[in-house]
């Protein structure tokens, strides 16, 4: 068995490994634009990235650990039966993951014309070799996954939130040994990191497992119980994790019409989004999925409400602010990131361009995260497709207005993705109110009411500090943008803190 954290120390550490993590994946943006800028080989590279990822989030990611967790936790305490459902699951991902792989290396060619139709012939054909190398990553990512699914469902968070720091890592260690000694093979060498470092996440779960006494076993038992009900829920809760792939690889597609090369500027200012915000939600969300799966199956009347609550409410406190801190300081995060080497003020004004619509955004991030996994908890794995059917539905008609009907730059293609997420949110929310009763409540809507009044301050005092410093990011330095963005953010930041001490904010 693996040992359990304390609640309160298991957070604040998936926050700080979360953090970790998502910093290293900010780092590697960083070493790629130093040293690709946003030229044909970042292009190509980007394209062919984007695809075995997106393509495992379209059909595994979410069905694994939705499908997973729930199954899983309802063995309850008969760990062998659980120990064998496990065993038998991981056997059908490794075959469906196999297959993904070898279709996505025989088909890389017509799936680089799908994804990047504008790109030139030479970054396309470069973009296919890259493809057929970085395509086994999502064999590692299944196994991967499901091994989350393990060592979460028994308590232990910390070192799950930290696999990424280990894939980031090995292409950081990349970047900083190799990539320029092998000259213009270091873009192949950078698919070949890649896939590599994805396979040390595997090792990274798979050896404290192997030490614990897990042990795996190839079981292709389709007639097994527990995995035809995990089976059953998996299209629904496949379908529901569409959002974020579709929207990515949408962008992928349009921003190579809106400018060119526009896919890598798109790339860079969804990476920093992602970072901040997966900083703020990620850890709440993980921790709470668990908790929430098993007091859904429990009796215990007003827990799973409470619980519920709980991560809304704490969740907004924080992305709140940070919204807000994003849309403002965007052009000196991208500047201070960025902007040096092969990647010039001009490549840092349209990342932020396509930053700012994207960061208001933020709070429909945090709420389909927390309230995809309040559905999947209640076995309503309906309702998070509808929701990311109707994202994406959004973003891509947004796209196809604002890119091939209006003619408008790379910044429509974030103002869609932005559009995406927050039909999705609503969506959510509105089936909140009419699937689940016990989570609004008088104190509930207080709660929120106060948060908002709080944030409002915080955006009114950060607008009008930034204002005041009148600076131009992509024409000042690296420490004048850290100093102008630090001014900017702290003292709203205390206020903000103060107010919600003053207003009692409740958080359950």
């Amino acid at each position: 068995m693996i040992k359990k954290s304390k609640p309160v120390a298991s957070v604040i550490i998936m926050i700080l490994a979360t953090m970790l993590a998502k910093l290293l994946g900010m780092l590697r943006s960083v070493l790629l634009a130093s040293h690709y800028g946003t030229g044909d080989a970042a292009a190509a590279f980007s394209a062919a990235s984007r695809i075995p990822l997106s393509f495992f989030d379209l059909l595994f990611s979410a069905a694994i650990l939705g499908c997973f967790i729930p199954a899983y936790n309802s063995f309850g305490q008969d760990k062998k039966g659980a120990s064998r459902f496990a065993c038998s699951f991981l056997t059908l991902v490794l075959t469906a993951t196999g297959i993904l792989a070898f279709a996505g290396i025989v088909a890389a060619k017509p799936l680089i014309s799908l994804i990047a139709p504008g790109l030139s012939a030479g970054t396309s054909a470069l973009a296919v070799e890259l493809l057929r190398i970085m395509f086994p990553m999502v064999i590692f990512t299944g196994s991967t996954y499901t091994l989350v699914g393990v060592m979460q469902s028994n308590g232990s968070f910390i070192l799950p939130a930290m696999i990424s720091s280990v894939s980031n890592a090995g292409v950081i260690l990349y970047f900083i040994f190799l990539d320029e000694r092998l000259g213009k093979y270091g873009i192949f060498g950078l698919a070949a990191a890649y896939l590599v470092s994805w396979f040390l996440q595997l090792l990274t779960l798979a050896v404290p497992l192997l030490r614990k006494g897990y042990r795996f076993r190839f079981i292709f038992d389709l007639h097994d119980r527990h995995l035809k009900d995990a089976l059953g829920m998996s299209l629904p809760v496949m379908l529901g994790s569409w959002l974020t792939p579709i929207s990515l690889l949408a962008g992928t597609f349009f921003s190579t019409f809106a400018s060119d090369n526009g896919n890598v500027v798109f790339e860079y200012a969804v990476n920093i989004f992602t970072m901040i915000a997966g900083i703020l939600t990620y850890s709440i969300c993980n921790y709470l999925f668990p908790s929430l799966s098993r007091l859904s199956a429990s009796d215990n009347d007003g827990a799973f409400e409470s619980a519920s609550r709980a991560g809304i409410v704490s969740t907004a406190a924080v992305v709140l602010p940070f919204t807000a801190a994003l849309y403002t300081l965007g052009g000196e995060i991208v500047s201070v990131l960025y902007m040096r080497n092969d990647f010039s003020p001009a490549d840092a004004a349209a990342t932020a361009s396509v930053l700012a619509p994207i960061s208001v955004a933020m709070p429909a991030f945090a709420a389909i995260e927390i309230f995809s996994r309040i559905f999947f908890a209640k076995s309503m794995p309906l309702v998070p497709m509808y929701a990311a059917l109707a994202g994406a539905a959004a973003n891509v008609t947004v796209s196809s207005i604002l890119v091939f009907g209006f003619g408008m730059g790379i910044s429509s293609v974030g103002a869609a993705y932005a559009a995406g997420l927050a039909a999705a949110a609503l969506t959510l929310i509105i089936f909140s109110f009419l699937k689940i009763h016990g989570i609004y409540t008088r104190e509930f809507f207080m709660s929120l009411i106060k948060l908002i009044i709080c944030s409002t301050v915080f955006t009114a005092l950060i607008l009008t500090i930034h204002s005041l410093l009148s600076n131009i990011p992509y024409s000042s330095g690296i420490f004048k943008n850290i100093g102008v963005a630090l001014i900017s953010f702290i003292p709203p930041a205390l206020i903000y803190l103060v107010l919600l001490k003053i207003l009692r904010v409740r958080f359950r």
